[in-house]
């Protein structure tokens, strides 16, 4: 999945069952050193939000049960 500066975005994170979903614009995006998305930034929002913590785009989901 691309994604870019402005990109409005929904991620999910699940935990035992109960999944929250977060949306809004995208104000930063880190990459790791394999150049994937490390951590995103979500504007109004003042931390980030970690892949490796289990966040996860709703788009990446949705193409998976495909």
């Amino acid at each position: 999945m691309n994604v870019f500066l402005g990109d409005n975005i929904t991620l999910i994170w699940e935990q035992e069952g109960d999944p929250t979903f977060v949306t809004g614009q995208v104000s930063g995006i880190v990459l790791d050193r394999h150049k994937k998305v490390e951590r995103i930034y979500i504007a109004g929002i003042d931390h980030a939000f970690w892949m490796s913590q289990g966040w996860k785009f709703v788009d990446e989901i949705e193409e998976e049960d495909e």
